[in-house]
Formats: C-alpha cells, sequence, structure tokens
C-alpha cells in the first residue's frame, strides 16, 4: 500500500512539475488564453444585461401603443400620439424587433395595416413574426392567408389559411382557420382539397358553430 502510495505521489508532482514547466515556456499563449475568456464573458454580460433593458423598454412602449390597438384607433397605434406619449407599434418594430414584445408588436402592426387596407405592409410585417408565441405564430400565418384572400389569391389564401390550423393542435382559432381555408378553397374553384378538408373537419369538429356554413361550400359527390 506505502509503495502505491507513493508513486501517486510521484505522479501528481511529476503533472505539477510538468504544468509550471508548460506555464513558463507559454507565458503569453496561457495569459492570451485567460485574457480572451474574460473579455468573452464580459462580452456576454454585457449582451445580456442589454437585450434585459431593451426587453423592459419594449414591453413598456408595446403597452402604451396597446390602448390605441384595441380602441381601434389604428393610425395612433401605428405612429404614436402627437404628445409623443406612446411612440406606436412601428417604432417598437424598427428598435426592439428582436424581443418578444417585438415580436408581438410586429403581428399588431400588420393588423393595424390590414385594418387599413395597407395590405402590402400588413403582409410585410406578418412574414416577419419570429417569436416564439403558438398563438402569435398561426395569427402570422393566417394574416398572409387574410391579405392573399383579401387581394383574389384565393387559392394562397387557402393554403396559408390550413396552414395556420396546424401550428398548434390546441389553438381555439383552428376552426376559424380552416373554415376560412374551405371557403378559400371553394372560390378558387379547387374541388379535390375543398372535399378533402371539407371531410377532415367534419370529422375533427363534428359539433362546430361553422357546419351550418360549410354545408354550403360542400361539393356535389
Amino acid at each position: 500500500m506505502a509503495k502505491a502510495i507513493k508513486r501517486s505521489d510521484e505522479k501528481v508532482l511529476q503533472m505539477y512539475y510538468n504544468a509550471i514547466d508548460y506555464y513558463e515556456k507559454n507565458k503569453k499563449i496561457v495569459w492570451s488564453i485567460i485574457t480572451g475568456i474574460i473579455v468573452v464573458v464580459v462580452v456576454i454580460f454585457i449582451y445580456l444585461r442589454n437585450q434585459a433593458a431593451k426587453s423592459e423598454t419594449a414591453a413598456l412602449e408595446l403597452d402604451k401603443a396597446k390602448t390605441a390597438f384595441m380602441n381601434n384607433e389604428y393610425q395612433k397605434a401605428i405612429y404614436g400620439d402627437s404628445l409623443g406619449i406612446s411612440k406606436g407599434l412601428l417604432y417598437v418594430v424598427e428598435n426592439y424587433g428582436s424581443t418578444e414584445s417585438g415580436e408581438t408588436a410586429k403581428i399588431m402592426l400588420a393588423q393595424s395595416f390590414y385594418a387599413l387596407r395597407d395590405f402590402n405592409s400588413a403582409l410585410i410585417y406578418f412574414k416577419d413574426y419570429g417569436g416564439k408565441d403558438y398563438i402569435l405564430k398561426s395569427t402570422s400565418i393566417a394574416g398572409i392567408g387574410m391579405v392573399y384572400d383579401a387581394n383574389g389569391d384565393y387559392k394562397n389564401a387557402a393554403e396559408y389559411f390550413e396552414k395556420a390550423s396546424k401550428v398548434a393542435k390546441d389553438n381555439f382559432k383552428n376552426e376559424e382557420y380552416i373554415y376560412n381555408s374551405i371557403r378559400c378553397y371553394f372560390y378558387a374553384k379547387d374541388t379535390d382539397n375543398l372535399k378533402r378538408i371539407i371531410k377532415e373537419f367534419k370529422t375533427e369538429y363534428p359539433k362546430s358553430k361553422y357546419l351550418a356554413e360549410i354545408n354550403r361550400y360542400d361539393p356535389p359527390n
């Protein structure tokens, strides 16, 4: 046992001397690595602190714009008020678009432009959504469908409404999205997809409030 301990001690000492020798020969490299690590840690810390500050500011500005949005005052919601109390959704998106509040603002901004019939701008911001909220994700996809629908491109509208309904199974808006998809497939005269999606809808939502409306679009066999 004593010999085993002695060998172990010798190995530890040898490792220590090797480390000292390596350090003495490579001082500049070692300190460069240590300095590099410190710099990276500091940069990450500053970045996270700035992101937290941005997220807080974005949330405050979003709340200010939300009042006008909820009151259907879309111009004010987009561009802010004359007093500068609310800077508007466009400001939030342009300055804090990468935050979650900024991502939410994109949806509200797109919906505001849509309500004002500025469909091109609405499409830009519906497409630009990249947040984590699955409800808003499906809203952004359905919003693209809304724009195509408004422009009479029923085939694309139908496909986007259907895509929106598949983002999450527990989304309470799915029935509405599928109904709009059915309606648009009907106007697009896409009989094959129309029959398919009506069949799927009746199987999945046998008690839906949209069934009576859907029967109007159901083509004869």
